[in-house]
């Protein structure tokens, strides 16, 4: 069985251990609510939630 290679997503940004559990614990909230807590822009933390695995998780819960 073939998996298909994943490119690992550089980091371009650097990222706190409390920013990276804010943004877990409240991954559903919008980027302009994120955006006043966190001081990145709406593309640093897609990339951030992509790393991390939000986006998917955001998936697999929709289809539920």
């Amino acid at each position: 069985m073939n998996r298909r290679s994943r490119k690992q997503l550089e980091a371009t940004t650097h990222w706190t251990r409390e920013q990276d559990s804010y943004l877990i614990e409240n991954h559903l909230l919008t980027f302009a609510e994120l955006r006043i807590k966190l001081p990145f822009t709406d593309d640093q933390i897609i990339q951030r939630k992509k790393l991390l695995g939000l986006l998917r998780r955001e998936r697999q819960l929709r289809r539920i």
